[in-house]
């Protein structure tokens, strides 16, 4: 009889045990994912941030986005190549009538004393890759017009306005 309550004492503590490391798993694994998501979406808010001040510096200092290569302004500011598995990035460059046209609008703009960004993309893009554990697909953006960001880990908006982007395909 002793016998027979020391092995359902320990079926007990076993069922117990379980059911402590079911309630614990159901109340970390949400967690464990909205930290590696806030983690994979910093890393690529970096990366596009880095991406758009190098872009922004070098057509300044060229004076045209002519000869422009993502691939390499995404080596010579040194993106971490975790974030180069995850993430693909492009630029959608505004043709020069229209950036020349914003520009001069802008310079209208000075009587209100406020800083008016005319940037010379339509947006910087990155869209994750099938290496990336978050979606396949899912997108971070730049949007020169709007001078935010958008899509993944920022807010609720998963693709940007195409048409706005490109009007003509």
């Amino acid at each position: 009889m002793a016998e027979k309550k020391k092995k359902s004492r320990i079926m007990y503590y076993i069922i117990a045990a379980l059911i402590v490391i079911i309630v614990a798993a159901i109340l970390i694994v949400p967690r464990w994912n909205k930290y590696q998501n806030d983690r994979q979406a910093g890393a690529v808010l970096k990366a596009l941030e880095a991406l758009k001040v190098y872009t922004d510096n070098y057509v300044t200092t060229h004076q045209s986005a002519s000869g422009f290569n993502v691939e390499a302004a995404l080596v010579e500011i040194d993106i971490d190549r975790n974030t180069l598995k995850n993430w693909n990035f492009a630029i959608a460059w505004k043709p020069a009538v229209i950036y020349t046209q914003q520009m001069m609008s802008g310079l209208k703009d000075v009587e209100r004393n406020t800083y008016v960004n005319v940037a010379p993309y339509k947006i910087i893009m990155a869209v994750a890759t099938k290496d990336n554990p978050i979606q396949e697909g899912s997108k971070v953006w730049y949007d020169g017009d709007e001078n935010a960001y958008h899509g993944f880990g920022i807010d609720d908006r998963i693709e940007p306005d195409w048409l706005r982007i490109f009007p003509n395909p």
